[in-house]
Protein backbone atom coordinates (compact mmCIF):
# COMPACT_ATOMS: atom_id res chain seq x y z
CA UNK A 1 0.00 0.00 0.00
CA UNK A 2 1.32 2.93 -0.97
CA UNK A 3 0.22 6.48 -0.07
CA UNK A 4 1.29 9.33 -3.03
CA UNK A 5 -0.14 13.11 -1.90
CA UNK A 6 0.76 16.38 -2.07
CA UNK A 7 2.66 18.69 0.34
CA UNK A 8 0.24 19.14 3.31
CA UNK A 9 -2.60 17.30 2.44
CA UNK A 10 -2.63 15.17 5.62
CA UNK A 11 -0.90 12.38 4.74
CA UNK A 12 0.54 11.72 7.62
CA UNK A 13 -2.54 12.51 9.63
CA UNK A 14 -4.21 10.06 8.06
CA UNK A 15 -1.90 7.09 8.25
CA UNK A 16 -1.94 7.64 12.16
CA UNK A 17 -5.94 7.68 12.24
CA UNK A 18 -5.94 4.67 10.31
CA UNK A 19 -3.80 2.95 12.17
CA UNK A 20 -4.70 4.24 15.59
CA UNK A 21 -5.95 0.98 16.97
CA UNK A 22 -2.51 -0.29 16.46
CA UNK A 23 -0.43 0.97 19.46
CA UNK A 24 3.55 -0.62 18.08
CA UNK A 25 2.67 1.64 14.91
CA UNK A 26 3.83 4.96 15.97
CA UNK A 27 3.25 7.76 13.50
CA UNK A 28 4.87 11.45 13.76
CA UNK A 29 2.58 14.60 12.46
CA UNK A 30 4.43 17.43 11.98
CA UNK A 31 2.74 20.99 11.62
CA UNK A 32 5.50 22.03 9.14
CA UNK A 33 4.54 21.04 5.32
CA UNK A 34 6.37 19.02 4.00
CA UNK A 35 8.22 17.67 6.21
CA UNK A 36 8.39 13.72 5.24
CA UNK A 37 11.63 13.81 2.63
CA UNK A 38 12.13 9.83 2.28
CA UNK A 39 9.84 7.07 2.09
CA UNK A 40 8.72 5.75 5.77
CA UNK A 41 7.40 2.00 5.50
CA UNK A 42 5.36 1.09 8.73
CA UNK A 43 4.57 -2.70 8.66
CA UNK A 44 1.07 -3.55 9.84
CA UNK A 45 1.44 -6.83 11.96
CA UNK A 46 2.25 -9.66 9.53
CA UNK A 47 -0.52 -8.34 7.26
CA UNK A 48 1.08 -5.48 4.88
CA UNK A 49 3.83 -2.49 4.88
CA UNK A 50 2.50 1.02 4.29
CA UNK A 51 4.98 3.33 2.49
CA UNK A 52 4.46 6.76 3.16
CA UNK A 53 5.98 8.95 0.78
CA UNK A 54 7.36 12.42 0.43
CA UNK A 55 4.76 14.97 -1.24
CA UNK A 56 4.52 16.09 -4.48
CA UNK A 57 4.28 20.23 -5.17
CA UNK A 58 5.38 22.56 -2.52
CA UNK A 59 8.84 21.62 -0.50
CA UNK A 60 8.95 18.20 -2.38
CA UNK A 61 12.65 16.55 -2.04
CA UNK A 62 14.42 17.39 -5.27
CA UNK A 63 14.97 13.87 -5.64
CA UNK A 64 11.26 12.86 -5.92
CA UNK A 65 10.93 11.41 -9.21
CA UNK A 66 13.82 9.31 -8.84
CA UNK A 67 12.44 8.29 -5.24
CA UNK A 68 9.31 7.41 -5.87
CA UNK A 69 8.48 6.42 -9.73
CA UNK A 70 10.99 3.53 -9.26
CA UNK A 71 9.34 2.09 -6.64
CA UNK A 72 5.71 2.86 -8.35
CA UNK A 73 6.70 0.96 -11.45
CA UNK A 74 8.96 -2.10 -10.05
CA UNK A 75 7.69 -3.10 -7.27
CA UNK A 76 5.69 -6.31 -7.96
CA UNK A 77 3.72 -6.68 -4.06
CA UNK A 78 2.62 -3.48 -4.51
CA UNK A 79 -1.54 -3.82 -3.90
CA UNK A 80 -2.84 -0.67 -3.87
CA UNK A 81 -1.34 3.35 -4.65
CA UNK A 82 -3.31 6.17 -2.32
CA UNK A 83 -3.78 9.65 -4.23
CA UNK A 84 -4.57 11.94 -1.68
CA UNK A 85 -6.00 15.36 -2.65
CA UNK A 86 -7.04 18.01 -0.11
CA UNK A 87 -10.76 18.37 -0.73
CA UNK A 88 -10.73 22.20 0.43
CA UNK A 89 -8.48 22.68 -2.50
CA UNK A 90 -9.62 19.89 -5.21
CA UNK A 91 -7.42 18.93 -8.13
CA UNK A 92 -4.10 20.56 -8.39
CA UNK A 93 -2.01 20.58 -11.55
CA UNK A 94 0.41 18.48 -9.35
CA UNK A 95 -2.23 16.53 -8.60
CA UNK A 96 -3.08 15.79 -11.90
CA UNK A 97 0.49 14.85 -12.77
CA UNK A 98 0.19 12.60 -9.94
CA UNK A 99 -2.52 11.26 -11.20
CA UNK A 100 -0.87 10.34 -14.89
CA UNK A 101 1.57 8.51 -13.36
CA UNK A 102 -1.18 6.45 -11.38
CA UNK A 103 -2.64 5.93 -14.62
CA UNK A 104 0.85 5.14 -16.20
CA UNK A 105 1.73 2.51 -14.08
CA UNK A 106 -1.40 0.27 -14.51
CA UNK A 107 -1.70 -0.32 -11.14
CA UNK A 108 -5.09 -0.37 -8.85
CA UNK A 109 -4.92 2.92 -6.98
CA UNK A 110 -7.80 4.90 -4.79
CA UNK A 111 -8.25 8.87 -4.49
CA UNK A 112 -8.60 9.87 -1.11
CA UNK A 113 -9.97 12.81 -0.42
CA UNK A 114 -8.95 14.61 3.12
CA UNK A 115 -9.46 17.54 4.92
CA UNK A 116 -13.32 17.11 3.95
CA UNK A 117 -14.32 19.73 6.51
CA UNK A 118 -12.00 22.55 6.05
CA UNK A 119 -14.15 24.28 3.34
CA UNK A 120 -17.54 24.87 3.02
CA UNK A 121 -20.31 22.33 1.38
CA UNK A 122 -20.63 24.30 -1.77
CA UNK A 123 -16.63 24.12 -2.27
CA UNK A 124 -16.72 20.01 -1.27
CA UNK A 125 -19.03 19.67 -4.09
CA UNK A 126 -17.84 21.60 -6.82
CA UNK A 127 -14.09 20.09 -5.99
CA UNK A 128 -15.95 16.75 -5.79
CA UNK A 129 -17.81 16.67 -8.46
CA UNK A 130 -14.67 18.19 -10.75
CA UNK A 131 -13.12 14.65 -9.25
CA UNK A 132 -15.78 12.62 -10.34
CA UNK A 133 -15.29 14.14 -14.08
CA UNK A 134 -11.80 13.36 -13.94
CA UNK A 135 -12.37 9.62 -12.85
CA UNK A 136 -15.02 8.91 -15.26
CA UNK A 137 -13.05 10.18 -18.22
CA UNK A 138 -9.30 10.35 -17.76
CA UNK A 139 -8.65 7.37 -15.50
CA UNK A 140 -8.78 3.37 -15.91
CA UNK A 141 -6.80 1.89 -13.07
CA UNK A 142 -8.38 3.83 -10.66
CA UNK A 143 -11.15 2.96 -7.94
CA UNK A 144 -13.96 4.62 -9.06
CA UNK A 145 -15.40 5.94 -5.60
CA UNK A 146 -13.56 8.43 -3.73
CA UNK A 147 -12.72 7.79 -0.34
CA UNK A 148 -14.38 11.33 2.03
CA UNK A 149 -11.96 11.45 5.21
CA UNK A 150 -11.10 14.22 7.95
CA UNK A 151 -8.31 12.05 10.25
CA UNK A 152 -8.52 14.35 13.25
CA UNK A 153 -12.42 13.60 13.60
CA UNK A 154 -12.07 10.16 12.16
CA UNK A 155 -14.72 10.53 9.42
CA UNK A 156 -14.54 8.25 6.93
CA UNK A 157 -11.34 6.23 8.73
CA UNK A 158 -13.85 2.99 9.15
CA UNK A 159 -14.78 2.62 5.70
CA UNK A 160 -11.25 3.00 4.61
CA UNK A 161 -9.45 0.81 7.05
CA UNK A 162 -12.25 -1.98 5.71
CA UNK A 163 -11.45 -1.18 2.02
CA UNK A 164 -7.66 -1.51 2.77
CA UNK A 165 -8.02 -4.34 5.38
CA UNK A 166 -10.28 -6.04 2.26
CA UNK A 167 -7.56 -5.21 -0.76
CA UNK A 168 -4.61 -6.20 1.18
CA UNK A 169 -5.68 -9.76 2.42
CA UNK A 170 -6.09 -8.83 5.69
CA UNK A 171 -9.85 -9.35 5.68
CA UNK A 172 -11.82 -12.14 3.09
CA UNK A 173 -15.47 -10.81 2.07
CA UNK A 174 -18.11 -13.51 1.57
CA UNK A 175 -20.66 -13.55 -0.79
CA UNK A 176 -23.73 -14.06 1.58
CA UNK A 177 -26.37 -13.49 -1.47
CA UNK A 178 -25.90 -17.44 -2.33
CA UNK A 179 -26.66 -18.89 1.44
Amino acid sequence: MTKVRLTNVGKSSLIKALFSLTPELEVRVSKTPGHTKKMNFFRVGKAFTVVDMPGYGHRAPRDFVDMVEPYLYTRQNLVRTMLLVDGSVGLQRADMIALEMCEETRRPYVVVVTKIDKCGRGTLLTNLLSLQEVVKTQTSSCFPQPFLVRSVQFWGIHLLRCFIAHVTGSVKLTDTSQS
